[in-house]
């Protein structure tokens, strides 16, 4: 079982009262539960599925994870990306809470076959939070995984994000044409969110926007969800019905498949169309698009660019320390030369000079994530190695030579802005 579930506050240590679990409040798809339906399922797993949620946010948790190790269930939380054990749980009760969890986002407890996704609104502490719920056949019986969004942390625009200025101009402008635009990344790196905040960097004013994908609770202002699909529409039928509605930008389901994949390029004279595409950077990316669209010539013609971003815990701003690095350094690195002050954390609670570690960070030095972005553009240049057969090496290359905002310049600027530190820069970019 696990151990150290509501925790008091230390603001209530002096009271009698234990913090009240959290309340799952339905899935965001407006889909009924009927939890009665389930009660031995809901007995066997409910409360455990409680106290586990209740406790990763109140730790503040970006992430829950259970899954099946031999004869029980590892629980794991992620605090802004790293993983501290959050005990076990034995076999029974594991299953128990994914197919609960499974229950109560709507999907079906029983379908053990296939991966699952959805989203449960949920209240904790007075504050509201969005769960991501993701279940995922293994080989001793599923993975559960659930993404913590607390409403009150606004990740909406690019800025929320931490995207430059230059960076947000780009994609504008990249958007105010016609063209595929997608977003990459590995699994839990951000991708979807990226996705809504590139969205949102089009001026849904000036512009008609729909969105294909369930936005999961999101608030999308001026954007409209295309809820009436026509029975017997592919993606592409959909996609021209749009076009035909004088839609300017189009959110897209998930380019996984060839099918997918050639229905979208197959429009990207017509409308703007942004989607999540395989590959853990845009190189990558690019490469396996053209392997699904069978066509360099389509990609390279079609293609806007490719975003990507990686997060980095953000620098406490209770206790980060400024000091002032050489100036060989700072050119060393490429900063800009007014980078004359940079920040690290503090020496750990055990060191001397320590003498107050920080309360709101329990003396980590991080609070919270930012992200860095990188994006490939299809440039002149870049046509050219798409049509030579898209190597992510010579994309990679390409991108240099024409200079293109990618991962570590961006990391830098974060640095130089004082929102991470150099030592958590290098922590990310370490080989694995």
């Amino acid at each position: 079982m696990v151990f150290g579930f509501f925790r008091k506050r230390e603001d209530e240590a002096d009271e009698d009262e234990e913090l009240e679990p959290v309340s799952f409040l339905g899935p965001t798809n407006g889909k009924e539960v009927n939890l009665k339906a389930h009660a031995r399922l809901v007995e066997a797993g409910l409360v455990t599925a409680k106290d586990l949620v209740t406790e990763a946010i109140d730790q503040r948790a970006d992430t829950l994870r259970v899954e099946p190790k031999g004869p029980g269930a590892q629980v794991t939380i992620y605090i802004d990306g790293m993983p501290k054990s959050g005990g076990k749980l034995s076999k029974t009760e594991g299953a128990a809470v994914v197919q609960v969890m499974k229950l109560v986002a709507a999907l079906d407890p029983k379908d053990r076959k296939v991966a699952h996704s959805g989203a449960i609104k949920a209240e904790f502490d007075g504050r509201k939070f969005l769960l991501g719920i993701t279940s995922t056949p293994v080989a001793e019986g599923e993975r559960l995984v659930i993404r913590i969004y607390d409403q009150a942390v606004k990740l909406d625009l690019p800025a929320d994000l931490g995207m430059g200025e230059p960076m947000r101009v780009k994609l504008r402008e990249l958007m105010t044409e016609p063209g595929v635009l997608a977003v990459c990344g590995p699994a839990g790196s951000g991708t979807t969110t990226t996705l809504y905040g590139v969205l949102r960097n089009v001026d849904s004013y000036m512009y008609t926007v729909f969105t294909l994908i369930d936005p999961e609770g999101r608030k999308l202002p001026h954007i409209s969800t295309y809820d009436d699909p026509v029975e017997g529409d592919d993606l592409e039928a959909t996609l021209t019905r749009l076009i035909r509605r004088e839609a300017n930008v189009i959110l897209c389901e998930p380019i996984r498949t060839p099918a997918v994949a050639r229905a979208i390029f197959g429009k990207a004279e017509a409308a703007t169309l942004l989607a999540e595409a395989p590959g853990k950077d845009p190189c990558q990316a690019v490469y396996q698009l053209v392997q699904q669209v069978g066509d360099p010539a389509m990609v390279a013609n079609g293609l806007k660019g490719v975003v990507t971003q990686k997060l980095l815990r953000r620098l406490c701003p209770d206790c980060k320390l400024a000091y002032r690095p050489k100036a060989e350094f700072v050119k060393k690195l490429g900063l800009d030369e007014s980078a004359r002050t940079l920040y690290r954390v503090p020496p750990p609670p055990d060191d001397p000079k320590n003498d107050s570690p920080c309360e709101k960070c329990d003396a980590v030095g991080y609070w919270g994530r930012v992200a860095m972005f990188e994006l490939l553009e299809m440039s002149e240049g870049m046509k050219k190695v798409v049509l030579a057969g898209a190597d992510p090496a010579a994309l990679r290359a390409q991108m240099r030579k024409d200079k293109m905002i990618t991962l570590q310049q961006d990391g830098l600027r974060l640095v130089a802005e004082g929102l991470t530190s150099l030592e958590e820069l290098q922590r990310v970019f370490k080989p694995a």
